[in-house]
């Protein structure tokens, strides 16, 4: 029984000295152990990459996309969200879009018409060969009208398209 005491705190006491000195090149346990104050041999840790720049940053003329028809009708909304590249020339190119939509039909209904008015807009050359992401937010008001003349308002990041149709924008003007 003694035996398998004395076996029992010796394997104890050097799990706690390993705990102590943490992994293989120093900087675990109470004391800091080898490497303290050093990155604990890890290297730097590396800062966030900067976020992407937007509208604000990079865009001349933002085209605005239209409502498409078929997402009225259907009661389509969602977000569109855009990644690109710009060119040397200051195009776009690489035009990866990812939608966020209750609707199955939201991707199909929505990327063209965000996919058109992106190949549309105007970029500052200060952004050539930059990467910019943005996102389009479809925001269906009232009924589906036949002709509806989107509002839009834009911030640094977000394009909202907002379908307007006629009978609510002749209430809110009242």
């Amino acid at each position: 029984m003694r035996i398998l005491l004395v076996i029992v705190a010796g394997l104890l006491i050097g799990q706690y000295g390993i705990a102590q000195e943490g992994p293989p090149g120093g900087g675990g346990g109470r004391g800091g152990g080898r490497g303290a104050g050093r990155g604990g041999g890890r290297g730097p840790v590396e800062p966030p990459p900067p976020p992407k720049p937007g509208f604000t940053e990079c865009f001349d003329h933002a085209a605005t996309p239209e409502y498409p028809q078929a997402a009225l009708q259907q009661h389509v909304d969602g977000d569109v969200w855009v990644t690109f590249d710009l060119t040397a020339q200051g195009m776009p190119e690489k035009i990866q879009m990812e939608v966020s939509s209750a609707w199955a039909a939201g991707e199909k209904l929505l990327t063209p018409a965000v996919e058109k008015a992106v190949k549309a807009s105007t970029f500052k050359s200060s952004c050539a060969g930059k990467s910019i992401a943005v996102v389009y937010r479809y925001d269906l008001s009232g009924d589906p009208v036949a002709s509806p003349k989107p509002t839009t308002k834009t911030d640094a990041r977000i394009m909202y398209i907002e379908s307007a149709p006629e009978l609510a924008a002749k209430r809110a003007a009242k």
